[in-house]
């Protein structure tokens, strides 16, 4: 019985393998070098954004949610790049958070990212519609967008060589040296 369980986890693991496509991740159903889809979503403070509006800036999309650690370490990571970089980089944190959108929690959201010193815009996914249009299946995912709106940078998660990774991204943008 247990051969039987080590061979399906063997196959398992080489059928998505096999599955996962250059630049995809099976968490996400945009890959690097295709278009952004565009989006709008409404800020904390309830004022409408669309990505489209930021054509021509390199934008990083952050989804995230407050139960999150490691979206809590790369948000105040984000701010660190951002600082500094106003006129080159747009970040835009979506948070995740539909089923705890009341008005307590909302005020919440805004202690916590004013005690991290956050000055970028913080949207909210309400319905889950980017989330859902980007297939966005862990915490926390980074997506890059360049100046013309293709990404060039998707991977979910945040680990120790992510900071790496994204300021390399940024780096090629021109955005951060």
């Amino acid at each position: 019985m247990k051969r039987s369980w080590v061979a399906l986890g063997l196959a398992v693991a080489i059928l998505g393998g096999a599955l996962a496509l250059p630049g995809r991740s099976l968490a996400l159903c945009l890959s690097t070098g295709q278009k952004a889809q565009d989006f709008q979503l409404e800020d904390i403070n309830g004022k409408p954004v669309t990505l489209s509006s930021y054509k021509g800036k390199v934008v990083l999309l952050a989804f995230w949610a407050s139960w999150c650690p490691r979206c809590m370490e790369e948000l105040a990571f984000l701010q660190g790049l951002y600082t500094g970089h106003e006129n080159d980089l747009v970040v835009l944190a979506i948070n995740q958070e539909t089923q705890n959108l009341s008005a307590t929690h909302v005020a919440k959201l805004r202690d916590e990212i004013s005690n991290l010193g956050i000055q970028y815009p913080i949207l909210l996914d309400k319905n889950l519609e980017v989330w859902k249009s980007y297939c966005i299946n862990a915490l926390p995912t980074s997506i890059i967008v360049d100046r013309e709106g293709t990404a060039r940078f998707a991977e979910p998660n945040y680990y120790w060589a992510s900071q790496k990774k994204i300021k390399g991204i940024l780096s090629e943008l021109g955005v951060v040296r």
